[in-house]
Protein backbone atom coordinates (compact mmCIF):
# COMPACT_ATOMS: atom_id res chain seq x y z
CA UNK A 1 0.00 0.00 0.00
CA UNK A 2 3.13 2.63 0.85
CA UNK A 3 4.66 1.86 -2.44
CA UNK A 4 1.10 2.19 -4.11
CA UNK A 5 0.95 5.56 -2.48
CA UNK A 6 4.38 6.34 -3.14
CA UNK A 7 3.98 5.83 -7.20
CA UNK A 8 0.93 7.71 -7.13
CA UNK A 9 2.93 10.86 -5.50
CA UNK A 10 5.35 10.82 -7.78
CA UNK A 11 3.22 10.42 -10.73
CA UNK A 12 1.52 13.60 -9.74
CA UNK A 13 4.85 15.46 -9.37
CA UNK A 14 6.13 14.74 -12.08
CA UNK A 15 2.76 16.22 -14.34
CA UNK A 16 2.97 19.30 -12.21
CA UNK A 17 7.04 19.44 -13.58
CA UNK A 18 6.96 19.14 -16.60
CA UNK A 19 2.80 20.24 -17.48
CA UNK A 20 2.67 23.75 -19.26
CA UNK A 21 -1.03 23.97 -18.47
CA UNK A 22 -0.80 27.95 -19.19
CA UNK A 23 0.84 28.15 -22.24
CA UNK A 24 0.18 30.37 -25.55
CA UNK A 25 1.07 29.61 -28.91
CA UNK A 26 2.17 32.74 -30.62
CA UNK A 27 -0.74 32.17 -32.90
CA UNK A 28 -3.24 32.17 -30.38
CA UNK A 29 -3.68 36.07 -29.69
CA UNK A 30 -3.55 39.46 -31.37
CA UNK A 31 -0.13 40.97 -30.39
CA UNK A 32 -0.78 45.03 -30.32
CA UNK A 33 1.88 46.90 -31.42
CA UNK A 34 0.63 50.59 -31.37
CA UNK A 35 -2.30 52.35 -29.54
CA UNK A 36 -3.44 55.55 -30.66
CA UNK A 37 -6.05 57.74 -28.25
CA UNK A 38 -8.48 60.07 -29.49
CA UNK A 39 -11.26 62.48 -28.34
CA UNK A 40 -14.14 64.10 -30.13
CA UNK A 41 -17.66 65.41 -29.88
CA UNK A 42 -17.50 64.04 -25.81
CA UNK A 43 -16.23 60.23 -26.81
CA UNK A 44 -13.12 58.93 -26.55
CA UNK A 45 -11.70 56.79 -29.76
CA UNK A 46 -9.44 53.58 -28.98
CA UNK A 47 -7.20 52.60 -32.34
CA UNK A 48 -5.22 49.31 -32.04
CA UNK A 49 -2.53 48.30 -34.65
CA UNK A 50 -1.75 44.44 -34.59
CA UNK A 51 0.81 43.17 -36.89
CA UNK A 52 1.50 39.68 -37.67
CA UNK A 53 4.77 37.79 -36.24
CA UNK A 54 4.40 34.74 -39.41
CA UNK A 55 4.49 37.53 -41.83
CA UNK A 56 6.92 39.33 -40.43
CA UNK A 57 9.56 36.80 -40.20
CA UNK A 58 8.37 35.71 -44.32
CA UNK A 59 10.35 38.79 -44.52
CA UNK A 60 13.42 37.42 -44.82
CA UNK A 61 12.98 35.63 -47.84
CA UNK A 62 13.64 37.03 -51.37
CA UNK A 63 10.19 38.17 -52.20
CA UNK A 64 8.23 40.24 -50.31
CA UNK A 65 4.27 41.13 -50.33
CA UNK A 66 2.79 43.85 -48.80
CA UNK A 67 1.99 43.13 -45.73
CA UNK A 68 -1.27 42.94 -43.55
CA UNK A 69 -2.19 45.46 -40.85
CA UNK A 70 -4.93 45.12 -38.63
CA UNK A 71 -6.43 48.26 -37.17
CA UNK A 72 -9.43 48.01 -34.26
CA UNK A 73 -11.45 51.44 -33.84
CA UNK A 74 -14.34 51.59 -30.49
CA UNK A 75 -15.54 54.72 -29.04
CA UNK A 76 -16.52 54.99 -25.37
CA UNK A 77 -17.07 57.50 -22.60
CA UNK A 78 -13.89 56.66 -21.35
CA UNK A 79 -10.30 55.12 -22.82
CA UNK A 80 -11.20 51.89 -20.88
CA UNK A 81 -14.78 51.48 -22.04
CA UNK A 82 -13.72 51.66 -25.85
CA UNK A 83 -10.82 49.38 -25.44
CA UNK A 84 -13.11 46.94 -23.45
CA UNK A 85 -15.36 47.24 -26.61
CA UNK A 86 -12.78 46.05 -28.84
CA UNK A 87 -11.65 43.24 -25.96
CA UNK A 88 -15.17 41.54 -26.61
CA UNK A 89 -14.87 41.91 -30.44
CA UNK A 90 -11.71 40.46 -30.99
CA UNK A 91 -11.32 37.09 -32.31
CA UNK A 92 -7.96 36.35 -30.60
CA UNK A 93 -7.38 37.60 -27.07
CA UNK A 94 -5.46 41.29 -27.52
CA UNK A 95 -2.14 41.16 -26.00
CA UNK A 96 -0.60 44.38 -25.20
CA UNK A 97 2.56 43.70 -23.70
CA UNK A 98 4.56 44.21 -27.17
CA UNK A 99 2.89 48.14 -27.44
CA UNK A 100 6.27 49.61 -29.28
CA UNK A 101 4.62 53.25 -29.45
CA UNK A 102 1.42 55.28 -28.18
CA UNK A 103 0.50 57.80 -30.66
CA UNK A 104 -2.05 60.66 -28.93
CA UNK A 105 -4.43 63.19 -30.64
CA UNK A 106 -3.98 66.94 -30.43
CA UNK A 107 -7.44 66.81 -28.75
CA UNK A 108 -6.53 64.31 -26.00
CA UNK A 109 -3.54 66.35 -25.54
CA UNK A 110 -5.13 69.67 -24.85
CA UNK A 111 -7.85 67.84 -22.77
CA UNK A 112 -7.30 64.86 -21.39
CA UNK A 113 -3.82 64.00 -20.80
CA UNK A 114 -4.41 62.86 -17.26
CA UNK A 115 -6.66 59.86 -18.61
CA UNK A 116 -3.89 59.12 -20.06
CA UNK A 117 -1.34 58.50 -17.56
CA UNK A 118 -4.16 57.13 -15.04
CA UNK A 119 -4.76 54.53 -18.30
CA UNK A 120 -1.02 53.74 -18.38
CA UNK A 121 -0.51 53.37 -14.80
CA UNK A 122 -3.08 50.65 -14.18
CA UNK A 123 -2.04 48.70 -17.01
CA UNK A 124 0.48 46.14 -15.93
CA UNK A 125 0.98 44.91 -19.51
CA UNK A 126 2.13 48.57 -20.92
CA UNK A 127 5.96 48.91 -20.11
CA UNK A 128 6.85 52.68 -19.91
CA UNK A 129 9.71 52.28 -22.93
CA UNK A 130 7.43 52.55 -25.23
CA UNK A 131 7.33 55.90 -27.69
CA UNK A 132 5.16 58.23 -27.54
CA UNK A 133 3.76 60.84 -30.35
CA UNK A 134 1.76 63.21 -31.22
CA UNK A 135 -0.29 64.27 -34.20
CA UNK A 136 -3.23 65.67 -36.42
CA UNK A 137 -3.91 63.30 -38.62
CA UNK A 138 -6.45 60.49 -38.82
CA UNK A 139 -5.15 57.82 -36.61
CA UNK A 140 -6.49 55.05 -38.73
CA UNK A 141 -4.27 56.64 -41.51
CA UNK A 142 -1.47 56.98 -40.02
CA UNK A 143 -1.08 53.51 -38.54
CA UNK A 144 -2.46 52.16 -42.31
CA UNK A 145 1.15 53.66 -43.74
CA UNK A 146 3.58 50.99 -44.53
CA UNK A 147 7.46 51.59 -44.47
CA UNK A 148 9.54 50.97 -47.85
CA UNK A 149 9.30 47.80 -50.06
CA UNK A 150 6.16 46.13 -49.02
CA UNK A 151 8.15 45.92 -45.20
CA UNK A 152 6.21 45.61 -42.30
CA UNK A 153 5.52 49.04 -40.59
CA UNK A 154 7.78 47.57 -37.82
CA UNK A 155 10.53 49.61 -39.91
CA UNK A 156 9.07 53.03 -40.09
CA UNK A 157 9.19 55.83 -37.37
CA UNK A 158 6.58 55.04 -36.01
CA UNK A 159 8.16 51.82 -34.12
CA UNK A 160 11.84 52.64 -34.74
CA UNK A 161 12.75 56.56 -35.04
CA UNK A 162 16.03 55.98 -33.50
CA UNK A 163 16.91 54.03 -36.83
CA UNK A 164 14.62 56.40 -38.79
CA UNK A 165 16.57 59.61 -37.67
CA UNK A 166 20.20 58.48 -37.15
CA UNK A 167 20.89 60.92 -40.02
CA UNK A 168 18.46 63.24 -38.76
CA UNK A 169 18.89 65.45 -35.47
CA UNK A 170 17.08 68.51 -35.85
CA UNK A 171 13.64 66.76 -33.78
CA UNK A 172 14.16 64.47 -30.56
CA UNK A 173 12.53 61.18 -29.49
CA UNK A 174 10.47 60.34 -26.69
CA UNK A 175 10.34 57.43 -24.43
CA UNK A 176 7.25 57.59 -22.76
CA UNK A 177 9.25 57.29 -18.89
CA UNK A 178 10.98 60.31 -19.37
CA UNK A 179 7.74 62.26 -20.41
CA UNK A 180 5.96 60.88 -17.04
CA UNK A 181 9.54 61.61 -14.91
CA UNK A 182 9.02 65.00 -16.17
CA UNK A 183 5.31 65.72 -16.33
CA UNK A 184 4.93 67.14 -12.69
CA UNK A 185 8.43 68.92 -12.66
CA UNK A 186 7.91 72.77 -12.56
CA UNK A 187 10.43 74.33 -14.48
CA UNK A 188 10.94 72.52 -18.17
CA UNK A 189 9.63 71.95 -21.10
CA UNK A 190 8.67 68.19 -22.67
CA UNK A 191 8.47 68.08 -26.05
CA UNK A 192 6.44 65.63 -27.69
CA UNK A 193 7.51 64.52 -31.57
CA UNK A 194 4.51 64.94 -34.03
CA UNK A 195 4.08 62.59 -36.64
CA UNK A 196 2.33 63.46 -40.15
CA UNK A 197 1.67 61.68 -43.18
CA UNK A 198 3.96 62.70 -46.28
CA UNK A 199 2.89 61.81 -49.76
CA UNK A 200 5.36 63.92 -51.51
CA UNK A 201 8.65 62.87 -51.71
CA UNK A 202 8.66 59.06 -52.56
CA UNK A 203 6.87 56.50 -54.89
CA UNK A 204 6.44 52.85 -55.69
CA UNK A 205 4.78 52.37 -58.89
CA UNK A 206 2.24 55.04 -57.08
CA UNK A 207 2.52 57.05 -54.70
CA UNK A 208 3.84 56.27 -51.33
CA UNK A 209 2.50 57.79 -48.17
CA UNK A 210 5.27 57.56 -45.26
CA UNK A 211 5.09 58.72 -41.81
CA UNK A 212 7.18 61.85 -40.73
CA UNK A 213 8.24 63.78 -37.97
CA UNK A 214 7.13 67.64 -38.27
CA UNK A 215 7.62 69.45 -35.04
CA UNK A 216 7.06 68.74 -30.98
CA UNK A 217 4.16 69.19 -29.29
CA UNK A 218 4.98 71.33 -25.96
CA UNK A 219 3.67 70.41 -22.69
CA UNK A 220 5.16 72.28 -19.47
CA UNK A 221 3.67 72.40 -15.71
CA UNK A 222 0.79 69.81 -16.61
CA UNK A 223 -0.42 71.68 -19.85
CA UNK A 224 -0.20 71.55 -23.26
CA UNK A 225 1.50 74.49 -24.62
CA UNK A 226 1.25 73.93 -28.43
CA UNK A 227 2.98 72.80 -31.07
CA UNK A 228 6.51 74.11 -33.35
CA UNK A 229 7.34 72.95 -36.42
CA UNK A 230 10.83 71.36 -36.88
CA UNK A 231 11.99 74.42 -38.91
CA UNK A 232 11.17 77.12 -36.16
CA UNK A 233 13.31 74.41 -33.40
CA UNK A 234 16.68 74.99 -35.83
CA UNK A 235 18.22 75.45 -32.42
CA UNK A 236 17.44 72.69 -30.78
CA UNK A 237 19.52 70.57 -32.86
CA UNK A 238 23.09 71.88 -30.77
CA UNK A 239 21.30 70.83 -27.59
CA UNK A 240 20.26 67.33 -28.11
CA UNK A 241 22.62 64.59 -26.89
CA UNK A 242 24.38 61.85 -28.69
CA UNK A 243 24.49 63.79 -31.80
CA UNK A 244 26.98 62.43 -34.25
CA UNK A 245 26.66 64.79 -37.18
CA UNK A 246 24.65 67.50 -38.90
CA UNK A 247 24.93 69.08 -42.08
CA UNK A 248 24.79 72.89 -42.46
CA UNK A 249 24.16 75.03 -45.33
CA UNK A 250 25.70 78.89 -44.18
CA UNK A 251 24.22 81.83 -46.04
CA UNK A 252 23.45 81.68 -49.88
CA UNK A 253 24.55 78.14 -49.71
CA UNK A 254 27.57 78.06 -50.95
CA UNK A 255 28.93 76.65 -48.28
CA UNK A 256 28.33 73.81 -46.17
CA UNK A 257 29.82 71.94 -43.08
CA UNK A 258 29.24 68.67 -41.65
CA UNK A 259 28.92 69.01 -37.71
CA UNK A 260 30.28 66.38 -35.49
CA UNK A 261 29.60 65.85 -31.50
CA UNK A 262 28.31 69.52 -31.14
CA UNK A 263 28.71 70.06 -27.16
CA UNK A 264 26.28 72.91 -25.85
CA UNK A 265 26.75 73.92 -22.14
CA UNK A 266 24.85 76.53 -20.23
CA UNK A 267 26.48 77.77 -16.94
CA UNK A 268 24.65 80.01 -14.62
CA UNK A 269 25.34 83.53 -13.79
CA UNK A 270 23.88 84.51 -10.07
CA UNK A 271 22.55 87.33 -9.38
CA UNK A 272 19.11 88.76 -7.94
CA UNK A 273 17.51 86.28 -10.71
CA UNK A 274 19.19 84.03 -12.35
CA UNK A 275 21.10 84.27 -16.26
CA UNK A 276 22.63 82.15 -18.58
CA UNK A 277 25.73 81.61 -20.73
CA UNK A 278 25.36 79.12 -23.34
CA UNK A 279 28.88 77.83 -24.61
CA UNK A 280 28.64 75.09 -27.88
CA UNK A 281 31.23 73.44 -28.89
CA UNK A 282 32.00 70.91 -31.35
CA UNK A 283 34.52 70.31 -35.15
CA UNK A 284 33.17 70.20 -38.14
CA UNK A 285 34.44 69.19 -42.04
CA UNK A 286 34.07 71.26 -45.25
CA UNK A 287 31.43 69.41 -47.64
CA UNK A 288 31.04 72.59 -50.06
CA UNK A 289 32.50 75.81 -50.68
CA UNK A 290 31.56 76.97 -54.37
CA UNK A 291 33.51 80.52 -53.51
CA UNK A 292 36.73 79.57 -52.00
CA UNK A 293 36.30 81.65 -49.05
CA UNK A 294 38.85 80.74 -46.05
CA UNK A 295 38.21 78.59 -43.42
CA UNK A 296 38.23 81.76 -40.71
CA UNK A 297 35.73 83.19 -42.99
CA UNK A 298 33.43 79.88 -42.99
CA UNK A 299 34.19 79.14 -39.03
CA UNK A 300 32.61 82.82 -38.23
CA UNK A 301 29.57 82.46 -40.62
CA UNK A 302 29.06 79.21 -39.08
CA UNK A 303 29.13 80.38 -35.45
CA UNK A 304 27.30 83.31 -36.29
CA UNK A 305 24.63 80.85 -37.69
CA UNK A 306 24.24 78.37 -34.55
CA UNK A 307 23.70 81.42 -32.53
CA UNK A 308 20.85 82.59 -34.79
CA UNK A 309 19.10 79.70 -34.65
CA UNK A 310 19.30 79.28 -30.71
CA UNK A 311 17.86 83.27 -30.23
CA UNK A 312 15.52 82.32 -32.87
CA UNK A 313 14.19 78.88 -30.84
CA UNK A 314 14.90 80.83 -27.16
CA UNK A 315 12.27 83.50 -29.25
CA UNK A 316 9.74 81.22 -30.44
CA UNK A 317 9.47 79.65 -27.25
CA UNK A 318 8.40 82.65 -25.80
CA UNK A 319 4.98 82.57 -27.60
CA UNK A 320 3.92 79.55 -25.45
CA UNK A 321 5.64 80.73 -22.39
CA UNK A 322 7.66 77.83 -22.22
CA UNK A 323 11.48 77.59 -22.04
CA UNK A 324 11.80 75.62 -25.25
CA UNK A 325 15.68 74.66 -24.86
CA UNK A 326 15.09 73.60 -21.10
CA UNK A 327 18.06 76.75 -20.14
CA UNK A 328 16.30 77.19 -17.23
CA UNK A 329 16.21 73.44 -15.65
CA UNK A 330 20.03 74.33 -14.54
CA UNK A 331 18.73 76.48 -11.86
CA UNK A 332 16.18 74.42 -10.65
CA UNK A 333 18.61 71.55 -10.16
CA UNK A 334 21.38 73.12 -8.78
CA UNK A 335 20.28 76.61 -7.42
CA UNK A 336 17.31 75.97 -5.59
CA UNK A 337 17.70 76.81 -2.64
CA UNK A 338 18.93 80.56 -4.34
CA UNK A 339 15.95 80.97 -5.99
CA UNK A 340 11.96 80.43 -5.92
CA UNK A 341 10.46 78.18 -8.29
CA UNK A 342 8.47 81.00 -9.41
CA UNK A 343 11.86 83.22 -10.19
CA UNK A 344 13.32 80.47 -12.08
CA UNK A 345 10.05 79.89 -14.30
CA UNK A 346 10.33 83.99 -15.34
CA UNK A 347 12.82 82.74 -18.16
CA UNK A 348 13.06 84.56 -21.14
CA UNK A 349 15.33 86.05 -23.94
CA UNK A 350 17.57 88.39 -21.70
CA UNK A 351 17.90 85.72 -18.94
CA UNK A 352 20.58 84.30 -21.73
CA UNK A 353 23.33 86.91 -21.02
CA UNK A 354 26.05 85.44 -23.68
CA UNK A 355 25.91 82.66 -26.27
CA UNK A 356 29.89 81.69 -27.50
CA UNK A 357 29.95 79.23 -30.51
CA UNK A 358 33.10 77.74 -31.01
CA UNK A 359 32.89 75.17 -33.78
CA UNK A 360 36.38 74.38 -35.60
CA UNK A 361 35.86 73.84 -39.65
CA UNK A 362 38.56 71.70 -41.10
CA UNK A 363 38.78 71.78 -45.04
CA UNK A 364 38.42 67.82 -44.70
CA UNK A 365 41.54 67.17 -47.26
CA UNK A 366 43.79 65.10 -45.84
CA UNK A 367 46.72 65.60 -48.68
Amino acid sequence: MRNLISFIFIICYVFLLTGCFGAKEIESETYITAIGLDYEAGEFKVYIQGLSFGNIAKQEGASIEQQPILIGEAKGANIVEAYGKLEQMAELPLNNGHVHTIILSKNIMEKNMEDVLDLISHSPLLRYTFYLFGTEENLQSLMRTQSFFNFSQLYSVIHKPERIIKYNFELPILIYNEFVSRYYRPVGTILVPSLTIDNTHFTEDKEKPVPVMNGEYLFSRQQYKGWISKEDLSGLRWFNKGIQAKTVRIGTENVSVRVSNPRAKIEVIEGKIPSYKIVVKGDAVLTQNRKNQSLREIETELNKEITKDIVSTIKKGELFDTDVLNISEKSYKYYSNKWSVNTIRKFNEDSVKEIQVKIRVDSGNSK
